[in-house]
């Protein structure tokens, strides 16, 4: 028993680190995908994709549709939980780097920690805040590491909203992910936000295009399978497995990734100084989330 509770445990910590790596590397992949598409109408490809993969696995493995109320309560958290949240945080990244953006939205975790305790889902635990304080300072280090002169406030503004806003809709998702496979889940929460998403793209008067750079369509790729497919039913896994506070840690290591794959892939520089802020990130990561109680 010992030995298959280890192997969970290997396996679980395999899906955390792999959904930080997946996710982190979507913060380079929007602003290359951004270059070329409107942001809603980027973010209508991308959850229009990904959604119909969730549905043709769904229908080809033949797995159930959650009850009639638990399908309304995953489509609302879609609404809102992608849909609205997915707005802010592409409309954001059209002017922020992808570090810095990655940064901001760190702050997700803390937000679902608090938003855990007031549904009655979690007790106030000083291990998870202590956690989230230090890898919240690493941030902020990282973070001086990487700004510019010039900081537009509104795309500030629209990623804290958008990872409030998120962080809500995990909490939202902790509750009802027993309940149903993270594919259904998935297929239904990125249906709700595509239609949200497609409305405001012609709201907006958007140019509805299909790429034509070899780069946006490695992107729009990237974003579609790795970073929407196969991240999202991790984090929807995780769930089932782990506390909402705790599986959401993993977005703080989002900016570690996503500045070296902006080094990497777009010229981002790196600093001894962001390298100091990540170590306290990847150590406040594993007070709150990972070490044992």
């Amino acid at each position: 028993m010992t030995t298959t509770s280890d192997s969970s445990q290997r396996l679980t910590l395999f899906a955390f680190f792999l959904t930080a790596l997946l996710g982190g590397g979507n913060s380079v992949a929007v602003r290359f995908s951004n270059v070329e598409l409107a942001p809603y109408w980027g973010a209508t490809i991308r959850l229009g994709s990904s959604a119909l993969l969730f549905w043709s696995i769904v229908f080809l493995w033949r797995i159930p549709i959650p009850q009639r109320r638990d399908a309304i309560v995953l489509l609302l958290t879609g609404f809102f939980g992608v849909g609205v949240s997915f707005g802010l945080l592409y409309f954001g990244f059209v002017k922020l780097q992808a570090s810095l953006g990655s940064v901001i939205i760190a702050m997700g975790p803390l937000m679902t920690f608090f938003f855990a305790i007031l549904h009655g889902l979690e007790k106030f635990r000083w291990k998870s805040l202590f956690g989230g304080m230090i890898a919240l300072t690493g941030i902020a280090i990282a973070a001086r590491a990487q700004l510019g002169v010039n900081i537009p406030v509104l795309s500030v503004l629209a990623l804290v909203a958008g990872s409030a806003i998120s962080a809500e809709g995990n909490v939202i998702l902790k509750i009802f992910s027993p309940k149903s496979d993270p594919m259904a889940t998935n297929a239904l929460t990125l249906s709700a936000g595509l239609a949200l998403l497609l409305v405001v793209s012609f709201l907006m008067d958007e140019t509805h295009n299909l790429p034509t750079l070899p780069a946006t369509w490695i992107a729009i790729t990237y974003t579609v399978i790795p970073g929407s497919v196969i991240m999202f039913y991790l984090f929807v896994w995780l769930l089932s497995r782990w506390s909402a506070s705790a599986t959401s840690y993993v977005i703080m290591l989002f900016p570690i990734v996503a500045t070296i794959a902006g080094s990497l892939l777009a010229g981002e520089k790196i600093t001894l100084t962001f390298i100091l802020g990540g170590a306290l990130v990847l150590v406040g990561v594993w007070i709150g989330a990972l070490m044992k109680k």
